[in-house]
Order: structure tokens, then C-alpha cells, then sequence
């Protein structure tokens, strides 16, 4: 139990920066900001905003994988030992295994849904949407015209 309990409190400590490994450069640790069909902008540990030419990057490990691949396993073991639980005749074994089940499960889901976050966040942020979504912004919408157009009116008019 103490194994678990460590383990959730490293991956959920777990750094949020990317690896980005280059060909012609040492490998940088940065927070991938955005990136386009050239070029990649991150920010790194100290703050300052750079930019990675994608030509350069042989690799990319974003954050979060390891942290839904600890928490998957942990959600896998907490739902089987919930299934024994459900399963077991004696009331007992219901207790003990239900109760473990969701010990290990709950964090499991967390540390799931938290890699997956992650994780989904840093491949968004580096993808190339240019060459997926050309108009960043929708067309300007084509003016319709609804105002009423003049009409007669029946009443006379009086001249002053």
C-alpha cells in the first residue's frame, strides 16, 4: 500500500514539460505553447519564449503518458478487484476487495484522466494546424440585406 501511495504522489507530481529531441542541439525541456508547419514556440524552464525550427526536432516525449499508463494499470486492478467483490459469496471478501478496489481504482481514474489531459493538451499545442485548418478565422459573413425595404403608405400626406 505504501508502493501505491508513493507512486501516485510521484506521478502526480509529475513535470508538465515536454522533451524535445534535436538533431543539432542538446534535447530541451520546455512547455510546447503552439507550433505550425515550420516551427515550434515553447516556453522553457526559465521562462523565455523560443522557437524550434521542426526541421531540427528528431522527437518529441510529451508529458502525461507515463502518469495514463500508471493510472490505466491502477484503474484496471481497482475494477477486477471490484469484480471479485461483486462476485464473492461471502461477506467479508465483499468488504475487503470492494473497499481495496476502490483505494486503488478512484486514484487509478484520477491519474488517468489527469495524463490524458495532459498529454492531449501538449500534442494539441504542437500540432501543425495551418496545414489542417487553412483560415484560421471564419470568412467575414456576407451582408444580407434584411431591413424593410420602403413602401407606400396608404394615409395621405399634406403638404405644409
Amino acid at each position: 500500500m505504501k508502493r501505491l501511495v508513493a507512486a501516485c504522489l510521484l506521478t502526480a507530481t509529475a513535470c508538465t514539460t515536454a522533451t524535445i529531441y534535436r538533431h543539432d542541439a542538446p534535447d530541451l525541456e520546455a512547455v510546447i505553447v503552439a507550433g505550425n508547419a515550420a516551427d515550434l514556440y515553447v516556453e522553457t524552464e526559465d521562462g523565455r519564449y523560443v522557437r524550434v525550427s521542426r526541421r531540427n526536432v528528431t522527437d518529441i516525449d510529451h508529458p502525461g503518458n507515463l502518469e495514463a499508463l500508471i493510472g490505466g494499470v491502477l484503474l484496471a486492478e481497482g475494477a477486477a478487484m471490484a469484480g471479485v467483490a461483486l462476485a464473492s459469496r461471502e461477506a467479508d471478501m465483499r468488504g475487503t476487495f470492494g473497499t481495496v478496489g476502490a483505494i486503488v481504482g478512484v486514484p487509478g481514474l484520477l491519474l488517468l484522466a489527469h495524463g490524458l489531459l495532459t498529454w492531449s493538451r501538449s500534442t494539441a499545442a504542437a500540432a501543425d494546424l495551418d496545414s489542417h485548418f487553412p483560415l484560421r478565422y471564419p470568412p467575414a459573413p456576407v451582408a444580407l440585406a434584411l431591413a424593410p425595404t420602403p413602401v407606400a403608405l396608404p394615409l395621405p400626406v399634406t403638404p405644409p
